[in-house]
């Protein structure tokens, strides 16, 4: 029995210390992270430690992840932040306990930014939901409140 215990303890650590770590990456990298899992919902933010409006929306998203009617979707954070800031991004992703897939994008120019959503202009935070026949749901700016995002993510999927 305490052998299950300590097992089960470990597990946890295992999962927990996992699901925080960044994956810095390529455009070409993120758009196969993208076409994954094609049956699953993703809700992908883009965000910046530097950006007040898109701080202060994560915990919104880290709300919602964790009630039970969004475990199917997928949530992935994408931070634009320079590499230079990467240990200010880690420190954040930390102090928020931010989980979900955590990534940074490792870009120096915005050529990836039409490609991805051409009628974006690459101002953060932007959030966008990918649903499973590959239609994209977009919301241009900052979430005021954890309701506003659970009304956005309800009203594009159909439970």
């Amino acid at each position: 029995m305490r052998l299950v215990f300590i097992l089960v303890i470990i597990n946890c650590f295992v999962k927990q210390a996992s699901a925080q770590e960044l994956k810095i990456l390529k455009y070409t990298e993120l758009e196969k992270i993208l076409t994954s899992e094609p049956g699953k919902p993703k809700l992908i933010n883009f965000w910046a430690t530097w950006c007040k409006p898109c701080v202060e929306e994560l915990p919104y998203f880290m709300s919602l992840q964790q009630e039970a009617k969004n475990e199917n979707v997928q949530f992935i954070f994408i931070s634009l932040d320079f590499m230079s800031q990467t240990t200010k991004v880690k420190e954040l992703i930390n102090k928020l306990s931010l989980t979900g897939t955590l990534l940074q994008l490792n870009e120096s120019g915005g050529e990836w930014i039409d490609e991805f959503d051409s009628n974006w202009s690459g101002a953060i935070p932007y959030t966008v939901l990918l649903l499973p026949d590959g239609e994209k749901r977009e919301h241009y700016d900052a979430f005021n409140s954890p309701e506003e995002l659970r009304t956005f993510i309800n009203k594009n999927i159909s439970n």
